[in-house]
């Protein structure tokens, strides 16, 4: 009885590590075949890697949005949106988050929301990494 309850355990474990793979794989790919030149970058301490002149400033979670500043640097205007991955410590997503395009006007801050289509602000602030999918237009 025991062994088919860890046995359930470790099943059901799997299954979810799958579908949270899955998930992903889905937004991300979703994501990319909506813009022309979109790209995945890693958000650390604020700053979008792989894009000079872009960082995140601000970020508050509500339980099911979230408001995010994105500052502007660069001496163009920008249009940014489309969805940001929350992973936990073993890369697995824990919240995922799609922001509207707008547009970022060259060296400003523009406040977005966004709302949760998985997960919470909760389990989103507990994430260690995050995953942005965006478009410049």
């Amino acid at each position: 009885m025991k062994q088919d309850k860890i046995k359930d355990f470790f099943l059901k474990r799997q299954l979810l590590k799958w579908q949270a793979g899955f998930v992903l794989a889905l937004a991300l790919t979703l994501g990319l075949s909506g813009a022309s030149s979109a790209g995945v970058h890693v958000v650390k301490e604020g700053r979008i890697e792989g894009v000079p002149g872009f960082r995140f400033e601000n970020i508050v979670y509500n339980w099911d949005s979230l408001f995010v500043d994105v500052v502007n640097m660069t001496q163009r205007n920008s249009v940014f949106g489309r969805t940001m991955v929350f992973l936990d410590n073993w890369g697995n997503p824990v919240a995922i988050a799609r922001l509207l395009p707008a547009k970022v006007v060259h060296e400003s801050i523009k406040r977005y929301k966004g709302h949760f289509v998985e997960g919470t602000g909760e389990t989103a602030r507990r994430a260690t990494r995050v995953f942005w999918d965006f478009g410049s237009r």
